[in-house]
Parts: structure tokens; C-alpha cells; sequence
């Protein structure tokens, strides 16, 4: 739910860099998710505590899947401000690794975990009902749902000057 309320937060914030009549819907959105995983990714370097709750005991090297998931994250973050025909790439491989944590969500809430900083009950409930937007957002906002993204199709997300 946090990452929801960044992800907003930065959005709104695009609002507040000129020119703001040239960005897209879609780039202001690649621009607050760019923002949302890379604040994940230094989540999880900074308090690795319940991101390790996420994960079961009995799962191997616990802190090196933190470790190395924040980075991966703060990579997704950087790597979703380039300017680059490899956009719609990045945002098929970020929907992956949204798919591929999406269980550690669901430990979360099937085993009743207790995970510092979140709410208890039903909110690891209903936090799983978010998984599927930000997967939406990761995939609409990279251009990767468009049918060819090729760099013609991604020119659609250049600014454009509104008169």
C-alpha cells in the first residue's frame, strides 16, 4: 500500500515539472513508477527487515534476495526514465519480476505473517489486489501492450506541445 501511495504521490508530482502541458498520461505514469520502484528498491537496502518477512524461514540466502532485489528494483526504476526503443523490453521484464514477487505477497497474507510497519488483518489481503495495476502500469506505460512497440510507436510518447 505504501508503494501505492508513492507511486500516486510522484504522479501528482509530475503536475509540478514544466512544461507540463508536453508530457503524456502515460509518460507521467512511467515517471511515477520509474519513482516507486526506485523508493522500493532503497526501501529494501535501507530497512531490509520486512522484506526478509516476506520470505520463509526455510528459504535459502534470505538477505542476498533482499539485497539483490532492492537493486534490481532501483535498476527498474532508472532504467524506465531512458529514452530508448528498449522501453516496451523493460516494462515486459518489470511485469515478469512483478509476477515472479507476487508470491512472497501471497505468503504473506495465506500465512498470516506479522510484517513490521503494515497493518495487520486483512490488509496483505487486500494489498494483493493491487499486484495486477502496478503489472498493468509497468506494461501500458512502457508501450509494451501496444501490438508493434517499435521507435515510431514509442515517438508517441515524446512530449508534444499542447497550444
Amino acid at each position: 500500500m505504501v508503494f501505492l501511495i508513492v507511486l500516486v504521490v510522484m504522479y501528482v508530482a509530475t503536475w509540478l515539472i514544466p512544461p507540463r502541458s508536453r508530457w503524456t498520461q502515460q509518460a507521467r505514469w512511467r515517471v511515477a513508477l520509474a519513482l516507486g520502484m526506485a523508493f522500493a528498491g532503497i526501501s529494501h537496502l535501507a530497512m531490509p527487515t520486512p522484506f526478509l518477512q516476506h520470505l520463509p524461514e526455510w528459504a535459502p540466502m534470505r538477505s542476498a534476495v533482499v539485497f539483490a532485489s532492492g537493486l534490481v528494483e532501483i535498476a527498474f526504476g532508472v532504467a524506465l526514465l531512458l529514452r530508448t526503443s528498449w522501453r516496451p523490453r523493460i516494462g515486459l521484464a518489470l511485469a515478469a519480476y512483478l509476477v515472479a514477487v507476487f508470491p512472497a505477497n501471497i505468503y504473506v497474507a495465506v500465512a498470516g505473517i506479522d510484517v513490521q510497519g503494515q497493518p495487520d488483518g486483512i490488509y496483505a489481503w487486500i494489498r494483493l489486489l493491487f499486484q495486477p495495476l502496478f503489472i498493468w502500469l509497468a506494461l501500458w506505460t512502457t508501450g509494451a501492450l501496444t501490438r508493434h512497440s517499435t521507435p515510431e510507436v514509442m515517438a508517441e510518447d515524446r512530449p508534444v506541445t499542447v497550444r
